[in-house]
């Protein structure tokens, strides 16, 4: 599962991918790695969580805490 992820994101490494959600929770995020847009909370009012974000330009839909259940399938934890 994890080879998957890295594949469908775009991204080279475990680390890399770690990094990328750390910026999510940070509320800091990094472009898209699928189309560098704008990264923006998926919720954006009572229901605001950093967890849940959205690509502004492709509408690609990322819960981080789905992506990292995903990266930890690999390593049987």
């Amino acid at each position: 599962m994890e080879k998957d992820v890295l594949e469908k994101y775009k991204m080279n490494s475990r680390a890399e991918a770690v990094a990328f959600l750390k910026s999510l929770w940070n509320e800091t995020p990094q472009p898209c790695p699928l189309c560098n847009g704008k990264l923006d909370f998926l919720h954006k009012k009572a229901k605001k969580n950093n967890s849940d974000w959205k690509c502004t330009g492709c509408g690609e839909r990322y819960d981080a805490i789905k992506l990292l259940n995903l990266l930890n399938e690999g390593f049987g934890r």
